[in-house]
This record gives structure tokens, sequence and C-alpha cells, in this order.
């Protein structure tokens, strides 16, 4: 008889972490879903019952297993963002179960410690021009011009639906990384050309409609994913002879932007939508390269 308790027990617990599972993805913005459920299929893989016993567990027990998987993480090899985003993830978990009364404990293991914006330059502008001329489709110039032109992220951009650019008022709408509210942005007459020439030969050009979308046979209309757009930039880049990622043009439209306004890093923080003040500046210290100008002054030999 408590053989059969347990096995109900078990079962039961077992379903609640799955609606965990369910509602807290349920809570996150589309384009990242993706990549949360596979932090989630990581961790299992790692250890099947992961999950159930950092949520179930005691605390030292949830947080030594968590301590146990950071460091799996870390003998493998894995970069310092995949690890933490993946640490950020079960924390997060574990604080909506602690929510609806599944566990009382958080998770205390923190992120490991990474250097982040190694590189913030980006391509530079005159290889984002060459890209720009080297695309081969309205589609393709017109996804580039909004990266760089507006500092978007490529989930910002693949998100936007046609109904998002207001052509009369000069605006795009996006929602941030981050963020649920949208929020509006005045583009350039360089980037409504662009965003116009695109919507023109578009296969389904009506408001509801993904701006950006598959032209293959295959997958014709539907919206363009991340990894679409991020093999377009690649391609254009290789047709200019560099090589760049979508976040490598925000990275430059960022670093000419501070060069545009003389390091006026609080007015570029606006431009670039960065939650932090701190992170502007490291473009900007990167951009005058300070730490090789002292070099040159005090250097020796």
């Amino acid at each position: 008889m408590k053989s059969v308790e347990l096995t109900q027990t078990a079962c039961s617990k077992r379903i609640q972490i799955q609606e965990l599972q369910r509602d807290w993805l349920s809570q996150k913005k589309p384009e990242t879903v993706r990549a949360y459920r596979q932090d989630l299929e990581s961790l299992a893989a790692w250890a099947p019952d992961a999950v159930e016993s950092i949520v179930t567990a005691d605390t030292g027990t949830a947080n030594r297993v968590v301590a146990r998987y950071k460091a799996h993480m870390i003998d493998s090899g894995l970069a310092p963002a995949t690890i933490n985003r993946r640490l950020a993830a079960v924390r997060s978990l574990v604080k909506l179960g602690k929510l609806f009364g599944l566990c009382q404990h958080d998770i205390s293991i923190t992120n490991v410690r990474s250097q982040a914006y190694r590189d913030t330059r980006g391509p530079g502008r005159d290889a984002v021009v060459r890209m720009v001329d080297a695309a081969s489709h309205p589609r393709d110039r017109a996804l580039l011009v909004l990266l760089y032109n507006n500092a978007l992220r490529r989930g910002e951009a693949v998100a936007m639906d046609i109904g998002d650019v207001d052509f009369d008022r000069q605006t795009i709408t996006i929602t941030g990384k981050g963020h649920r509210e949208p929020v509006q942005l005045t583009v350039s007459s360089q980037t409504l050309n662009a965003l116009m020439n695109w919507v023109r030969c578009h296969p389904n050009p009506v408001v509801n409609a993904p701006l950006f979308v598959s032209l293959d046979n295959r997958s014709c209309g539907k919206r363009l994913t991340g990894r679409s757009a991020a093999r377009i930039v690649r391609s254009a880049a290789t047709k200019a002879g560099t090589s760049a990622t979508p976040h490598g043009l925000r990275h430059t439209a960022i670093t000419d932007a501070l060069e545009a306004t003389g390091g006026d890093v609080r007015a570029v923080r606006k431009y670039s939508r960065h939650a932090k003040l701190d992170t502007l500046l490291i473009y900007d210290d990167s951009r005058q390269d300070m730490h090789g100008e002292i070099a040159k002054v005090i250097s020796i030999g």
C-alpha cells in the first residue's frame, strides 16, 4: 500500500514540475522561449531528475545540485555567457516555484565571472556599407540597414510586423530586450526607404504580417527566425569580404554613435537602449583605446 502511495506522490510531483515549466515558459517572450527550453533540456540531459530535485528538495540539496551543474558546465568548456544564462534560467524557475508554493528556497549559486563585450567595435562602418551594397535582395538590405541604423538586436527586428513601421510619422515600434511594453523609435529617411523598397515586394504586404519573412519555397511568408537573420548578415559580410554578426552591426552602430556625439554616453544610452550606463562606458573606453594611448606614452625599451 505504501509503495502505491509513494508512486502516486512521485507522479503528482512530476506533473507539478511539468506544469511549472509550462507556466514558466509561458511568461517568456516568444523569441526567447526556444533558448529557455533548450536550457531546461540541457539540465535534463545532465541529470534527468535535476529539475525535480532543484525545485522540491531542501535548500542545501537544491543548491548543491546547481553547484554541481555549474561545475559540470565549466568543465565542459562552455562560454561564461552560456553558463550564466542557464544558471539564471534555473534561478528564475525556482523563484516561480516558490511563488506557487512548490518550494520555500532560493538558488544562491552565483554566475561565473565573464569579460563582457570583449570586442565592441564590430566590423566597422565601411564594412557595413559594403555589406548593404553586396546584399542581393531588398529584404536583406532592409534588414541590414535597420539593424545598423537603429542599433537593433536581431530578436527585436525579426519580431516586428509590417504595421510596426509608420511611414507617415517616420517611426518604428519595437519591444526591447527584457521588456513587454513596445516603444516607438524615430528612424531616418534612409531606413524608411530601405523598408519601403522591401515592403513593395513583400509576399504578403498586410499590416499584421511579419515584417521580415522567409523567401524559400518551403517556408515562404513565414516569419524570419533569429538564426536566419544571422545567416543573412553572415552571407552579406562574406560577399563584402569581411565577417559580421547581427550583434556586430549593433556594436558598430553604438561605437559610431559615440564618435558622432563626442562620447556623450548618456545620449547614446537612449539610442542603444542599454539598461546600464556602465555598458556604454565599456564601448567608449574601447573606442578611445585608452590602454593603447597610455602604453605609448609610458613605454620603455
